[in-house]
């Protein structure tokens, strides 16, 4: 039990320890946070298309934030600072 114990602490000190950086651009944050779900070329799979025809395309800025922080439906929430949430919204809109 000990040597679990002692392993799952090393563990959790490693993973703790990481240092958390910021992605610098909407088009790193898209690949990758949001491209699994909506696909490189914004065509949708497992999540909807965000291409300049979809529904998604025509909501106003606080549609997409609140989206993207809280999530929808089957998104979850995305932990991104407000300037990622800002740059990847920014690099969407950038492909119509």
């Amino acid at each position: 039990m000990k040597k679990l114990l002692s392993i799952f602490f090393i563990f959790l000190i490693s993973c703790t320890s990481a240092e958390v950086t910021e992605l610098t651009s909407g088009e790193e944050i898209y690949t990758s946070r949001c491209s699994a779900c909506h696909k490189a070329d914004l065509s949708g799979g497992v999540g909807p298309s965000l291409k300049s025809d979809s529904s998604a395309a025509q909501m106003p800025d606080s549609y997409w934030i609140q989206t993207i922080t809280m999530g929808k439906g089957s998104m979850p929430a995305q932990r991104l600072t407000d300037n990622e949430v800002t740059l990847v919204i920014d690099f969407i809109k950038s492909q119509y």
